[in-house]
């Protein structure tokens, strides 16, 4: 029978299934309302503005068959004190009136109009192609006036200012030739035309078309006004930072799982580690305590032991708390003035004393003359360096060539630390100063040594940052590393 786990990778998939269930799929179905909602919107202002160029259209119709029935009056009323075969036109929309009694004037005649039967105006096309022209008889009196369209147009405009204040534009237009078209196609064409609407007129203005303008050339926009963009953008905005806040929140958690995951493997290590010299510890200890070692010599040899395991196991000790102040912002550095020699000649110390090294060649020393002085704290850079060197011998075969350079650019100096081991993989290059972190070393690590906590550069890292540097890594494959420490020289 198997048991599913309630480990990392368990507590990722049940984020993940509780993200998507309580964020993902709400949030695709509330773009999608969004989506109906926004089409439903353009629907309902496409078919207000469709309702609102119908009702200009008929407003300028009915305002020019106001004026020409308002003209055709007026030049009724005008006939009997008019004297002459041609009158002046008495109003808007009438451009030329004529009036004779018993032979029609020759520039009328020439125009070819019907012989005036009835009182009422009588409309047709004149020969010339220009304007309407209408007859009428009202008894001894006949009569005929031409349309104006332009004086049309001029009341229509007049009126609209009245009555619109959007600037929309009113105009006649000469209908095209071809078959009518239907009214409701007309007024939908500013879906396909940029937003213009026509509408085409009867008798006497067949040849017309009535045209509304919109200023901005999107009504939709002017019943909107500037807030048009306002619900498609917020819809995208919401989707844009659900999804970016769900990314953010799986990489935080995925994170936060492998640093458990580091975590775990630092206390195995740091367990591991401690266990080897309290092991050490117990066996001379009980060594010492059987009795079964009575040559001097070979007593003040376990002590020695004794005394070197012991500072083995406080250094562990001291790192982790090291690593636990700096974490907890509690770490205080003691800042003096040093010189870069004082360093190096302390971190060669305590890095013999820990290694027993003997062979001082092991560690080439570089150390360039007027060396300018450090605002640092002493024991924190040589905890540095020791961890470097450190590094350097762990991952470095014998014979091995470890190289501590010093040197100077601008107003920072360097501390290097170089070997000539196999290197990093590029895979673990942006990660090998994350705290808990160890590359896979099993393969490159050539000295056997057991693989550490994984603070180590975390912690040089950290110590140079609080003394205003910082750590650069220079590595290749095959080819070994180089780290500096850059720090700023005192003022």
């Amino acid at each position: 029978m198997s048991v599913r786990g309630i480990g990392d990778a368990f507590a990722f998939q049940r984020l993940l299934w509780l993200l998507v269930g309580t964020v993902i799929v709400p949030t695709v179905l509330l773009s999608l309302y969004g989506v109906m909602a926004i089409r439903n919107q353009q629907a309902a202002i496409e078919e207000q503005v469709r309702r609102e160029q119908a009702e200009r259209l008929q407003f300028a119709a009915r305002t020019i068959f106001e004026g020409v029935e308002r003209a055709d009056a007026e030049v009724r009323a005008s006939l009997p004190g008019c004297s002459g075969s041609t009158c002046p036109p008495p109003e808007q929309g009438v451009q030329t009136v004529w009036r004779w009694t018993d032979v029609m004037p020759a520039e009328l005649e020439a125009l070819n109009p019907p012989s005036p039967t009835t009182p009422r105006t009588t409309w047709f096309r004149p020969a010339d192609g220009g304007d309407a022209i209408g007859v009428l008889d009202l008894g001894d009196i006949h009569a005929a006036w031409r349309l104006d369209p332009d004086g049309l147009v001029a009341l229509v405009r007049e009126r609209a200012s009245q009555r619109y204040d959007d600037g929309v534009h009113f105009d006649l237009r000469a209908r095209a030739a071809g078959p009518a078209t239907p009214v409701e196609e007309l007024i939908q064409r500013w879906e396909r035309d940029g937003f213009e609407a026509t509408l085409p007129l009867e008798r006497p203005l067949t040849e017309f078309e009535v045209v509304v303008t919109y200023p901005d050339n999107d009504p939709a926009r002017a019943i909107l006004g500037s807030s048009s963009w306002l619900y498609p953008a917020g819809l995208v905005f919401l989707v844009a930072t659900v999804m970016a806040g769900t990314v953010v929140t799986l990489n935080s958690a995925a994170r936060e799982i492998r640093l458990s995951r580091l975590q775990t493997d630092f206390v195995s290590s740091v367990s591991h580690e401690l266990r080897t010299p309290l092991t050490s510890i117990r066996m001379f200890v009980e060594t010492l305590q059987s009795g079964r070692i009575q040559d001097p010599e070979r007593i003040q040899e376990c002590l020695d032991l004794l005394s070197q395991e012991t500072d083995r196991l406080s250094r562990m000790i001291e790192r982790v708390l090291s690593w636990a102040r700096m974490e907890a912002g509690r770490r205080v550095y003691d800042v003096e003035t040093v010189r870069p020699e004082e360093l190096v000649e302390d971190a060669l110390a305590a890095f013999r004393s820990q290694w027993l090294m003997e062979a001082p060649q092991d560690v080439e020393v570089t150390l360039p003359p007027d060396l300018p002085r450090l605002r640092v704290d002493r024991d924190a850079i040589v905890e540095a360096l020791v961890n470097l060197l450190q590094n350097a011998v762990k991952h470095t075969p014998a014979p091995r060539r470890i190289a501590l350079e010093v040197e100077r650019k601008g107003n920072q100096v360097g501390l290097s630390v170089t070997d000539d081991g196999p290197g990093i993989a590029l895979a673990d290059r942006n990660r090998v100063f994350e705290k808990f972190y160890q590359a896979d070393t099993r393969l490159s690590s050539p000295t056997g040594a057991h693989r550490g906590s994984g603070l180590g550069l975390a912690i040089v890292r950290a110590v140079v940052r609080g003394h205003g540097g910082r750590v650069d890594l220079q590595t290749e494959e095959g080819a070994g590393c180089r780290f500096t420490i850059w720090l700023p020289v005192a003022v």
